[in-house]
């Protein structure tokens, strides 16, 4: 098991990393908690294939009750908290009890947003079930849900207790559930841990065959990647914190232009991460050597999805609404290189329709993949065509 601390100004709280630690849970929360009573927000998927496991090993230590949400991005929404409110009065849990958000993103931010408001804030604990969660949503205190409007536009920041994060339970996911997470991981390469993007690139065979060695060593360098950003700027005060938010600008308004229904939050962050390297690369932010490193890195882990009729002019209209716009100007976290990313203050919007443009072409076929800087396949230097020409 691997411990990453978060040091905070107003408290500290430990991410546990490691395999088996679902039926240790309980122990490990003794400590933690100072209530003996906790309300675990799931749902029936999840409880299905992990619950009984969770709830055997916390009922040694706490009156446990449960409360199952619906499933899926669009149920991020204040419904879903007005019911996790009401499952806590019926459960009785008090400020001295205890929320647990045991599932992936969409649990975690609802849940996470239902303790932080809950009789003004009552304890939080994260046991991320999915490659998203356990690498960056369930570490670092954002805590939200979506209106019809944007995503994560009600929201606090609220750190939990603990976060428990066990890889066994990243054996059940989905093919397409595991890439979702596998982009927050590769983000942490492209803007800040140029060791860790040569250590994805080494060993993408065994990422993608689910190595458990290689999976563990993701999660936990991912989440010890969170926490130095988090302990700098924990509530996004300096900028810091802004360049995690790196490929988000327009992957949410892709998310939310889908109606949370098209695309997963990790194939949109991935479209909005090549998206933002072509910005950089035609602004001369950066060189075209970095524009293809990350291109070739999302498309050799086979996290790009062509973007079919992208709907250019509403994509840009919900860029005005998004949290990082300031004053009616677009701003956007761009790589200057591999391991180093700023966030800029202003990006002209015919630059940023020329990159959805650009990205609107690439189709994903296996023979446009250049990778460590060897052409392979029979059409060579099209994916190279595809995102340097305009």
């Amino acid at each position: 098991m691997k411990t990453i601390i978060v040091r905070l100004k107003e408290k500290t709280y430990r991410v546990f990393a490691g395999a088996g630690l679902l039926s240790r849970a309980g122990s490990m929360l003794k400590k933690a908690l100072k209530g003996r009573r906790v309300l675990v927000v799931t749902n029936r998927d999840i409880y299905r294939l992990h619950g009984r496991k969770l709830i055997k090993s916390l009922s040694a230590h706490f009156t446990v009750f449960v409360h199952f949400m619906p499933d899926g991005e669009e149920h991020k929404n204040l419904r879903a908290v007005e019911g996790i409110y009401r499952a806590a009065l019926k459960a009785g849990i008090d400020r001295s009890s205890a929320i647990i958000a045991f599932g992936g993103g969409v649990v975690g931010d609802t849940a996470g947003f239902a303790a932080a408001t809950y009789m003004r804030g009552i304890a939080l604990v994260q046991i991320p079930t999915t490659l998203l969660a356990q690498v960056d949503s369930s570490i670092g205190g954002k805590t939200g849900v979506d209106l019809k409007e944007g995503k994560n536009l009600a929201g606090a920041f609220y750190h939990p207790e603990a976060v428990i994060a066990d890889s066994l339970v990243l054996e059940t996911l989905s093919e397409r559930e595991f890439k979702n997470g596998l982009v927050e991981a590769v983000k942490y390469g492209f803007i800040m841990d140029r060791p860790f993007f040569d250590f994805i690139r080494k060993n993408r065979k065994k990422i993608l065959s689910r190595n458990p060695g290689v999976i563990s060593k993701i999660v936990a360098a991912s989440a010890a990647d969170k926490a130095a950003i988090v302990e700098k700027d924990e509530k996004e005060k300096s900028g810091v914190r802004a360049i995690l938010n790196y490929g988000h600008t327009i992957g949410h308004a892709l998310e939310a232009e889908s109606g949370y229904r098209g695309l997963k939050h990790g194939e949109a962050v991935a479209l909005g991460m090549a998206a933002a390297a072509v910005i950089a690369y035609n602004t001369g932010y950066c060189g075209k050597r970095v524009l293809i490193d990350q291109i070739n890195m999302l498309n050799a882990l086979n996290l790009l999805k062509p973007l079919k009729k992208p709907g250019i002019s509403n994509i840009i209209k919900r860029l005005y609404s998004d949290k990082k716009t300031l004053n009616g100007k677009i701003r956007f976290v761009l790589t200057k290189r591999i391991g180093c990313a700023n966030l800029v203050k202003s990006v002209n919007k015919n630059g940023i329709k020329r990159a959805l443009e650009v990205l609107s072409r690439f189709r994903g076929r296996k023979e446009e993949v250049l990778y460590g800087g060897r052409y392979t396949g029979r059409n060579r230097g099209a994916e190279e065509k595809a995102f340097t020409k305009p």
